[in-house]
């Protein structure tokens, strides 16, 4: 397995936004009252290194906060392209790295906490580690579109599940596995997710259209008027033997005077 060798700006990165902030507030409280407090004031050399460390607190303070408005941008890209992707063709179109991003999006909206690796190099190894309920799960991504995930892949990461001590190796492929690699994987702590599976799990993480779904129900149960096709809308009659009673009445009115009874009343479908 590959050594890991994160770069702390890059690990803030890939965290919270708000994680830069509490950082950078506390590397400037460090530097600009505690250490001063701490060398105290007791020879000149000591009040120097007081002094200084007042002086260069802002420098480290904004160089901390530079992965904040990245990790936004990161989080929000990832949001979008989790919302956008339906289909075979959109795994297939991503590179890579933005497939990696999507599994781990995926996983955070689930609730886990989601550290993704740093090493940027396609197929090195485990690519993001999952953390919930006090259990890990490593989860390793193939974007590959040809072929399949063989076993050999699988026993190599079966070492790196029992040498991690993890709970569960995840394997997210966007395009299928050999029947060897599924067998192999059957009687351990494996878990296969290959292109459909993904989608359908990404596809039960979007919100629903309620507004959306409501108003194609109410379209389908709106009764049309046999006449012209129009929608039939429920109105109540101002005169005539029928005063008070409701019935349904075509949009179309005047031109189509077709109605038809409310089920509530009495009256007969006919013609004004």
């Amino acid at each position: 397995m590959p050594k890991r060798n994160d770069h702390l700006l890059t690990l803030l990165t890939n965290a919270p936004w708000w994680v830069s902030i509490v950082l950078s507030g506390l590397v400037y409280v460090s530097l600009t009252n505690l250490a001063p407090h701490f060398l105290g004031q007791d020879s000149i050399a000591l009040e120097a290194l007081a002094d200084a460390s007042r002086s260069i607190a802002i420098y480290p303070t904004l160089i901390l906060l530079l992965p904040a408005p990245f990790s936004l941008l990161k989080r929000y890209t990832a949001k979008k392209r989790l919302l956008k992707t339906a289909t075979q063709q959109h795994l297939h179109q991503m590179h890579w790295l933005e497939f990696e991003a999507l599994v781990g999006e995926f996983y955070k909206q689930k609730g886990f906490n989601v550290s993704q690796s740093l090493n940027h190099a396609p197929d090195g190894g485990v690519d993001i580690e999952l953390r919930k309920a006090g259990e890990l799960q490593l989860v390793q991504c193939k974007h590959w579109k040809a072929r399949k995930v063989g076993v050999k892949v699988l026993r190599e990461l079966y070492g790196v599940m029992l040498d991690r001590h993890a709970n569960k190796m995840i394997v997210v492929t966007s395009g299928d596995f050999t029947s060897d690699a599924i067998k192999f994987t059957s009687t351990k702590q494996f878990e296969l997710i290959n292109g459909g599976q993904l989608l359908s799990m990404i596809e039960e993480t979007k919100p629903k259209a309620a507004g959306k779904t409501a108003n194609i129900q109410q379209k389908a149960i709106a009764p049309i008027c046999p006449r012209c096709e129009s929608t039939l809308v429920l109105r109540t009659a101002k005169q005539g033997k029928h005063n008070g009673k409701s019935f349904y009445g075509c949009t179309r009115f005047p031109q189509c005077r077709y109605i038809k009874q409310n089920q509530n009343n009495k009256c007969s479908s006919s013609n004004l």
